[in-house]
């Protein structure tokens, strides 16, 4: 097979070579932006007027706090009381440029007069629309953003009569925080010890879940629910759709059914049956991927802390603000280990085929997620022996920081601030390969992407 059939030899190597010069010129743009913002963000960090004591901390504490709130994970190596409402505001506005991550990046693209969207940048944006939603880049960019700020004004109006209700010396701030740290999935919280101690104010935690679970379900599917919901009677939600409001109810009751039976004589000893309830779905919810936390996690039972281990890796849905390996990845990957059937195709899912190429796409990022967390556990127990030697860390501890940070998620058994400056730089990679891995995928031909167009002889190997 070959590429442009009816071009001249160099007319198509001219079209590829522009093609490739032109992906990785993008691609340098958005790795540029992430990069930017980091850098800045850990500047301002630095600096005295960020803290209340007025005194500035080590640049790898600010870098590292910055790169969390940047790539919405909510690791920390400080305390937040430590912070100044200066300091807070810098990480707020880290966590919403970080959130929007792509729509940022392309909004202040498309910002310049008369720039036109670039095929990559058009292809790109499309990722977080269907065709049965949305076609229009600028369309797409213009909903994202009503969504987004919409979505986190409600919220704040909300959180404020929930932090008013429990005495906070400024609820608007607090709420206004909270409310785009949650539907960003963040996880960053302007008190100390998280969402602890807030348990039985339900206002407050119900809208925390619901702005986490709206951040996580993705921008295709809130816009798909709410054209269906406005008026355009006769029309069903988009197969997508379907697929992950169903996968995200399940794994949010399984997962809340497993925490309520597995925490009952553990972390949520003594709570009443309400209690448990609620905390049981905020446990459920929170790692994918928000990072709130209304139980401290050390006090999770081992199993309960490997679940939360796989449900950061899982994540959100595509198009949305959260990490991990996504919704829909997981369950092709699932299904199709439990039933595809290699003689075949593609995979069929509720009277539908989902093609090969789909198929193939999901096993490549949970594989190359899998090397991503091993590699980063695998520098982090090297990093880190003298915390394993000393006894103030576990393997589990150490397993649950990776994958917390590959998720960008932000859970924590509490031993951020004691990893050693290596530990750290590690953390600080893992939470930024994490968030911006799918960019990077999503951008530029590879060479195997080239190899769609022409095909090697074929050969044989036994596996299994």
């Amino acid at each position: 097979m070959v590429f442009f059939p009816y071009c001249s030899t160099r007319i198509r190597f001219d079209i590829l070579l522009y093609m490739r010069t032109r992906l990785s010129t993008d691609k340098v743009q958005l790795f540029s932006y992430f990069i930017g913002v980091c850098f800045i963000g850990s500047i301002l960090l630095s600096m005295p007027f960020s803290y209340k004591n007025g005194h500035g901390v080590p640049y790898i504490d600010a870098l590292f706090t910055a790169v969390s709130a940047v790539c919405v994970t909510g690791l920390s190596t400080l305390s937040m009381d430590v912070y100044s409402t200066v300091g807070f505001v810098v990480i707020m506005s880290l966590i919403e440029l970080g959130g929007l991550g792509i729509i940022s990046f392309i909004g202040l693209y498309l910002a310049v007069p008369k720039r036109k969207v670039s095929l990559v940048n058009r292809t790109v944006i499309r990722d977080f629309f269907i065709a049965d939603v949305e076609t229009e880049p600028r369309r797409i960019l213009k909903s994202i953003i009503a969504y987004t700020l919409g979505i986190e004004t409600i919220g704040a109006i909300i959180l404020f009569l929930g932090f008013r209700a429990s005495g906070s010396s400024r609820p608007a701030f607090d709420a206004a925080f909270h409310s785009i740290s949650a539907f960003c999935n963040a996880g960053f919280s302007t008190n100390a010890t998280s969402l602890e101690g807030f348990l039985g104010n339900r206002v407050l935690v119900v809208t925390v879940m619901s702005l986490i679970v709206l951040g996580g379900i993705g921008f295709i599917v809130l816009r798909d629910v709410l054209s269906r919901t406005g008026g355009r009677s006769g029309r069903r939600i988009s197969f997508h759709s379907r697929l992950v409001l169903s996968v995200t109810g399940l794994l949010i009751t399984f997962g809340a059914l497993f925490f309520f039976i597995a925490e009952a004589n553990e972390s949520m000893r003594g709570l009443g049956i309400v209690d448990r309830v609620f905390a049981s779905f905020f446990q459920s919810i929170t790692p994918r991927t928000a990072g709130f936390a209304v139980l401290p996690q050390s006090t999770l039972a081992p199993v309960s802390k490997f679940v939360t281990m796989i449900l950061m890796f899982i994540g959100g849905s595509p198009s949305s603000i959260a990490g991990g390996v996504r919704t829909t990845t997981f369950v092709i990957v699932i299904i199709y280990a439990l039933r595809g059937n290699t003689e075949r195709t593609g995979l069929n899912i509720w009277r539908r085929n989902l093609d090969t190429a789909v198929v193939e796409k999901a096993f490549s990022i949970v594989a190359k997620s899998v090397i991503l967390v091993a590699l980063a556990l695998l520098a982090l127990l090297v990093t880190e022996r003298s915390l394993l030697e000393a006894g103030r860390a576990t393997f589990l501890d150490l397993s649950f920081e990776v994958f917390s940070a590959f998720g960008t998620v932000g859970l924590s058994q509490g031993i951020t601030g004691s990893l050693s400056t290596a530990g750290k730089a590690v953390i600080i990679l893992t939470m930024f390969i994490g968030r911006t891995g799918i960019f990077a995928m999503a951008l530029g031909f590879t060479r195997s992407e080239q190899e769609r167009f022409f095909e090697y002889p074929s050969a044989n190997v036994m596996v299994g």
